[in-house]
């Protein structure tokens, strides 16, 4: 009778140490998901950060400036997407303007908003980008990828990055 209840204490003893590990091991878990996504959106909030500068800068210049900036294809080899929204409600200027920095990765969604001046007005890719001042407007655009052939390869400007990103995309008159 002795030997079975030392094999039955011995069960429940293991039973019960495996469930407190088992229990440790996700708490850690969620504490470094929980740091790795906290450090990725601060990541989009410098990214924010920058694009906003670059913008006050712009802002601060006389027409005619004119400055190329660049965007990392990812953040800490994670997705991300930037846009510019203005809204241009009342005779043609732009009442505010909103610039977005978002996860693009499944299942997180972080999102970094920020208010700019009303009359930053374009479009901001991943990759290379030039902000300059025309008439009192800040215009942000993506410096266009060339061809081999050293052509403008437009088509595949939004959001690609490089050349072997437009040939992998299937934009073939690019990687001619």
């Amino acid at each position: 009778m002795k030997k079975g209840q030392s094999a039955t204490e011995s069960m429940v003893l293991i039973t019960l140490l495996t469930f407190l590990l088992i229990a440790s091991l996700a708490a850690v878990s969620d504490d470094i998901i929980r740091a790795s996504n906290s450090k990725y959106e601060n990541l989009l909030k410098e990214l924010s950060e920058v694009i906003e500068r670059e913008a006050q800068i712009a802002l601060s210049s006389e027409d005619g400036y004119y400055h190329q900036f660049t965007l990392p294809p990812t953040l800490n080899g994670l997705p991300y997407i930037v846009s510019v929204t203005n809204s241009t409600l009342i005779s043609g200027q732009a009442n505010f303007t909103l610039l977005g920095v978002a996860s693009q990765k499944a299942g997180l969604p972080l999102n970094v908003t920020k208010a700019l001046a009303r009359d930053v007005r374009g479009t901001v890719v991943r990759g290379v980008n030039t902000i300059g001042k025309e008439e009192n407007i800040i215009v942000l655009r993506p410096l266009p990828l060339t061809s081999v052939q050293g052509a403008a390869c437009s088509t595949c400007s939004e959001g690609i990055v490089t050349l072997e990103e437009c040939c992998d995309h299937g934009y073939a008159a690019c990687c001619q």
